[in-house]
């Protein structure tokens, strides 16, 4: 097998459809337009077998403080998941040659990986991809994650079932008030809304810039829709959505709301979960998150789906992670003595999955 950077779109998006792995954040102009707005040089590799296109790993190459990392994805670009897609024909394969394949393929992204010698590598897996055992068998660390999935192939009546007594109470007591659930592609209201639930908490949202979503938004119309939820005229929530694949939708960005005496989060979530299904798709994925967001999410009674971050640190990453660590730690002492700092700002400061 050979890797290649492939500079080509067309041949790119028509790898991505045909993938099982392959998603909306894979596709060409997604990556391009984070590539503008994260700082980070796109490095679309290719790995071929022969003439054959069998693998595509799109990787971000970015330097801070001195130091240089390999990203799929680069922190704060709302992208859930990312790293290899495979030609379909690779997981029809006997389990053995299927392996012999992730092998290769491994084996000729890490010696482009070692070209560039960063001192972090990092990415995350679609959900249902777990197999990275050749990263592990290479000294890389792998971590499970867990995204929540509600089936859409089930009836809406067991669907409604399935949600906790008290999430369907919260529903019903918003119905009564007559709610207007609107779709529309302009971002603004949602991200005023979205960033004012964060800066309540004292934590920066995670998200590069507002024009990086608003151009996501107007570069893909059909694929990123924005659903709003007003009471007597005035916003009650927000949040954006996106078709990731042709059969799985995506609950995207939001859970902030102006009306904290009202179950308006679920009822939202109820309205699109609906309008999904009648749309011919047959997963919601809610995506993955900590304790703080998993009891929300398990009202609605998902499936798990596990997917993988792998990652590799070298020695000045770590040293440079720690010292970033105390600095951070040292001016939070010295300004909030008496206050003590929420801990979704701590996991918020120090990054995901060890990034600085």
């Amino acid at each position: 097998m050979a890797v290649e950077l492939l500079d080509d779109k067309k041949r790119w998006d028509q790898f991505v459809e045909t993938s099982p792995q392959g998603l909306l954040f894979h596709k060409w102009d997604f990556l391009k337009i984070v590539e503008r707005h994260s700082k980070y040089q796109f490095l679309p590799y290719g790995v071929y077998s022969g003439d054959e296109l069998r693998c595509i790993f799109p990787f971000f190459f970015g330097r801070k403080y001195g130091l240089t990392a390999l990203k799929s994805p680069p922190r704060n670009t709302q992208i859930w998941y990312l790293g290899p897609a495979f030609d379909p024909s690779v997981g029809a394969r006997r389990a053995s040659a299927r392996e012999k394949i992730y092998d290769q393929v491994t084996e000729e992204l890490c010696r482009e990986i070692d070209k560039i010698a960063p001192n972090f590598v990092h990415f995350s897996t679609v959900p249902n991809f777990i197999d990275v055992r050749s990263f592990i068998w290479k000294n890389f660390t792998e971590n499970s994650e867990f995204a929540y999935v509600i089936d859409l192939e089930r009836s809406l009546d067991e669907i409604w079932a399935s949600f906790t007594r008290r999430c369907r109470q919260k529903i019903k007591r918003v119905r009564a008030y007559s709610p207007e659930i609107q779709q529309t592609n302009d971002v603004s209201t949602l991200l005023d809304l979205w960033r004012g639930g964060f800066t309540e908490r004292g934590v920066q949202a995670p998200l590069i810039s507002d024009s990086y979503l608003k151009e996501l938004a107007a570069t893909f119309p059909q694929d990123i829709t924005v659903y709003t939820l007003s009471i007597d005229g005035r916003l009650a929530a927000a949040e954006a959505c996106c078709a990731l694949q042709k059969e799985r939708y995506c609950s995207w960005i939001g859970g902030a709301s102006t009306r904290k005496d009202l179950g308006v989060n679920e009822y939202l979530d109820w309205e699109v979960m609906k309008r999904a299904k009648s749309e011919g798709f047959k997963k919601l994925d809610l995506g993955g998150g900590a304790a703080n967001v998993s009891a929300y999410k398990a009202k609605f009674d998902p499936a798990l789906e596990l997917y993988c971050v792998v990652e590799k640190k070298d020695t000045l990453w770590k040293i440079g992670l720690r010292v970033r660590q105390l600095l951070r730690w040292r001016a939070n002492g010295a300004s909030s003595s008496s206050r003590a700092r929420p801990a979704s700002a701590e996991a918020a400061g120090a990054g995901a999955n060890g990034e600085t």
